[in-house]
């Protein structure tokens, strides 16, 4: 049985004047004293990681694995932080939030950074939002204050290393660490894109190393494992973001491979002994090799290096049991569990807003890979691959490579018979890979369409490119037909693409979160004649069917089967 405990970290906590911080002590204080209970006599609920305990009382619940959950109810159990001035952040910091006009703490700031702050390992769930990314850059830039001026001498590579699933959340951690530290002297970089040109790219980081790196797994660890790479020896706080995305899309390996050369996680030894067996969950991770306690910089002795510690801290939308297996692989001690409810997520009201706006319908294709249509017959692999993995049972599943080809064939037929029955001038469609997109434009192409790949890999220039010719800004070889953008990985933004009538999802989303970026472009304006369609395509296997229960529940919306005709409702 669970109980109530205050855990084994001293919580800062405002004092009982109101003003500054006061302190927690170890065990339990009096005045939680009457809210220890059993937990029989609190509110279950059951998430994928099993059976968590919340209630209204403030506490932190002490798991049998050293672990600690902060539970946040409404009423905002757990640390409270109204300014940024209760927190112990550098003067220069303090000041620049101040003069870059960030307003209060809100709930995931609250309680993520008293414990940030203070060294702890944390695992924290919350909606993806700016506010989520600053609850990992103010730190972030505090760690690098604080360090900077002992790694002046030996900076063979970075203090931090934040590492996001995609190209558009990294981007927008180094701008924000960019305006925030940088008037502060704290140098930051981005690595996102190939890496075809990496010897080049070590070259201009060795020139300014950077304090903090941010950037996507795949480049990131190119950087640090490229002949004459980066150093991770230095590095104090590293960060994952999306990490039930990195998950999905199968890109943990490459976290394993930089966390092999990152310094060991703290020493302080776990509160509840050793951690049980890597859990119940479907995916289970390897621990990767240890990385040494040591290593020689060009500036200073290894034993200076070898007293580094490396903080984690793990940021996710959701915490299945496979995120949980993934902290346990890398090591995290005794990591407190944040977990901020969805209460007043944006996306909520948004789509409600928008509803009168948008129609959303799904196409059930029931490919299997017993080589026939209908039915659910066999399992099928994942329509791109074994690259990007399963949602829903996190197994991949077996099947042939000519099954898999076929039901592939079977499914892009279906996406040129859905345009030759609507009249549209315009359509975006959004793939799961990159070989998805390559098949989908050539597809498209064939069937006469105008198709133009914009992914996250593409260059600035290139996704501008891409954008002008799907707006039509240039000349194309046939001008007068259907243009269709075929998307991977990048949000579009409004001021990048008008009303678009017809957004297909030809891949279900890896996460329920990002399914309101993809069809924002399809909201109609008010003065719209007809409301902007979604078609999101969903096969009997690899769940999509889950995927889309999951949308339709988060969201608070219902989609009918796609209509005969399309035609109609465009």
């Amino acid at each position: 049985m669970r109980t109530w405990s205050a855990g084994s970290l001293d919580l800062p906590l405002r004092g009982p004047d109101g003003s500054g911080l006061g302190v927690m002590p170890r065990g339990v204080p009096a005045d939680l004293s009457k809210q220890r209970r059993s937990v029989s006599n609190n509110l279950l609920r059951r998430d994928s990681a099993g059976v968590r305990v919340t209630c209204r009382a403030s506490g932190v619940l002490t798991d049998t694995n050293g672990a600690q959950d902060l539970m946040i109810g409404r009423d905002g159990a757990g640390p409270t932080v109204a300014k940024w001035e209760q927190l112990n952040l550098a003067p220069e910091l303090l000041r620049s939030l101040t003069k870059f006009g960030v307003g209060p703490p809100n709930k995931i700031q609250q309680r993520a950074l008293p414990f940030l702050l203070r060294g702890a390992d944390i695992i924290a769930q919350a909606p993806p939002t700016q506010e989520r990314i600053a609850a990992y850059v103010i730190p972030a830039i505090h760690v690098a204050l604080v360090h900077s001026a002992s790694a002046r001498g030996s900076a063979v590579g970075p203090i931090v290393v934040m590492v996001s699933t995609t190209v558009d959340q990294a981007t927008q951690a180094q701008r924000m660490i960019r305006d925030l530290g940088g008037p502060i002297g704290v140098r930051s970089a981005l690595g996102v894109g190939s890496s075809t040109e990496i010897g080049q790219e070590l070259r201009l980081l060795a020139q300014s190393m950077p304090h903090i790196l941010c950037g996507t797994p795949q480049k990131l660890h190119a950087l640090f494992t490229a002949p004459g790479g980066l150093s991770g020896a230095l590095v104090r706080f590293l960060v994952l973001d999306e990490v039930d995305q990195l998950i999905a899309r199968n890109l943990h390996e490459f976290i394993f491979g930089i966390v092999k050369l990152l310094p060991p996680p703290r020493s302080r030894p776990l509160s509840g002994g050793a951690p049980p067996a890597n859990g119940l969950g479907e995916r289970r991770f390897p621990s990767p090799v240890p990385p040494p306690v040591s290593a020689p910089g060009e500036g200073g002795p290894a034993s200076a290096v070898s007293t580094i510690e490396r903080q984690t801290a793990l940021f996710s939308n959701t915490v299945p049991q496979d995120v949980l297996n993934l902290a346990t692989a890398i090591q995290l001690r005794e990591p407190v569990r944040v977990l901020v409810r969805r209460d007043g997520n944006v996306t909520h009201a948004d789509a409600a807003q928008s509803a009168r706006g948008l129609r959303q319908f799904y196409l059930y294709l029931a490919l299997t890979a017993g080589g026939a249509r209908g039915g659910s017959g066999s399992s099928s692999g994942s329509m791109d691959g074994p690259g990007l993995g399963i949602i829903g049972s996190g197994r991949a599943q077996a099947a042939s490579s000519a099954e898999n080809a076929q039901a592939r064939e079977w499914k892009l037929d279906a996406l040129g018979d859905l345009f030759e029955d609507v009249e549209v001038l315009q359509a975006i469609v959004h793939v799961g890979g990159m070989s998805a997109l390559d098949t989908v434009v050539y597809k498209l192409a064939s069937r006469g369409l105008e198709a133009f790949p914009l992914h996250s890999d593409m260059g600035q220039n290139g996704k501008l490119a891409a954008l002008n010719k799907f707006r039509g800004a240039g000349p194309t070889p046939r001008a007068h037909a259907p243009r269709v953008l075929v998307v991977y990985d990048v949000h579009l933004k409004s001021p990048e693409v008008a009303h678009i009538p017809l957004v297909i999802n030809y891949d279900l989303p890896k996460a329920v979160e990002e399914y309101a970026h993809r069809v924002a472009p399809a909201i109609a304006p008010p003065s719209a004649v007809r409301p902007g369609v979604v078609v999101n395509f969903v096969t009997a296997t690899g769940g999509d069917v889950e995927m889309l229960r999951s949308i339709e529940c988060f969201y608070k919306i219902k989609c009918p089967e796609v209509p005969m005709s399309l035609r109609e409702v465009l």
